[in-house]
């Protein structure tokens, strides 16, 4: 198999989730073997480049940022999603701001815009994957992964809270791009009414709105729509951020069955340093 990119440039443009400002990205084609980088454009200076990867990561607070130097992109990880979930290795992603667009919380926007460029193999470029010998387990705090070989790439994930309108949910899905379309990049990003104080006052979601997340109040769960697309929207929503962050270690998947709960940011970022650090590169 080759190394995929897209043909055509394409642009899009909304609202950050957490800064609030307005921002502007251009989906590129990448000719090299580079990966996925951010293009950070400067008024007064060359523009900086960021690659999606794991020693690149700042933060992990409501989201993944990534940076070099003084320069931070922050929530990169449903633009990573929808190139984890089509299998694009090399873009170039042009940002005139620090954080990406939210678009309407989940990664389909993005998807589809990566589809409308056409995705294309590069014919020169082998595509290599992680594949895995043996299974292993991974826990941290409530947090665990447990993971070992498998025909094809399939993941189970649990989300659960105590709250009475959520309960426990559970995703199963056996990965190719199409399905990802339909039944992960919808799945929209998700928070509790009483956070709202909290975040706003340290400078997050500034840029929240029913347009752009799911709010959970006490009696009732508010969307723009009125409804949840998926009954399991939250568990969903939960495993495209963890294909987005593992999508972080520069390869996708082979041969392998990731059954994780409880998942984070965070101990997604270190769940993929293990498994990148456990895994067999393979064609």
């Amino acid at each position: 198999m080759h190394r995929k990119t897209i043909s055509d440039k394409i642009s899009l443009e909304g609202i950050g989730i957490h800064t609030g400002r307005v921002a502007k990205i251009t989906f590129l084609p990448a000719h090299k073997p580079l990966g996925i980088r951010f293009i950070k454009q400067k008024k007064s200076s060359k523009p900086v480049i960021i690659s999606a990867n794991l020693e690149n990561v700042k933060t992990t607070v409501r989201g993944t940022s990534i940076g070099e130097g003084a320069e931070i992109i922050h929530t990169v990880e449903h633009i990573l999603s929808a190139c984890a979930g089509l299998g694009i290795d090399d873009l170039d992603i042009e940002i005139n701001s620090n954080e990406p667009p939210i678009m309407d919380g989940s990664s389909v926007e993005f998807t589809k815009a990566l589809l409308k460029a056409a995705i294309k193999e590069k014919k020169e470029q082998t595509k290599f994957f992680l594949n895995l010998d043996n299974h292993f387990e991974f826990t941290e705090g409530k947090s665990h992964y447990k993971v070992k070989p498998h025909h094809g790439l399939r993941f189970k994930l649990k989300f659960a809270n105590n709250h009475k309108l959520i309960g426990s949910q559970t995703i199963e899905f056996n990965h190719d791009s199409a399905s990802y379309l339909k039944e992960i990049a919808p799945a929209r990003t998700f928070g509790f009414k009483h956070e709202l104080d909290y975040l706003l006052k340290n400078g997050l979601a500034l840029g929240g709105s029913l347009n752009n997340a799911i709010i959970i109040d006490d009696e009732r769960i508010l969307t723009s729509s009125g409804s949840l697309r998926f009954d399991n929207e939250f568990a969903r929503h939960k495993l495209l951020d963890l294909m987005g962050d593992l999508k972080l270690t520069g390869f996708d998947f082979k041969n392998i069955f990731i059954d994780a709960e409880y998942t984070g940011h965070k101990t997604n970022v270190n769940f993929a340093k293990l498994l990148k650090s456990k895994a067999v590169k393979t064609i």
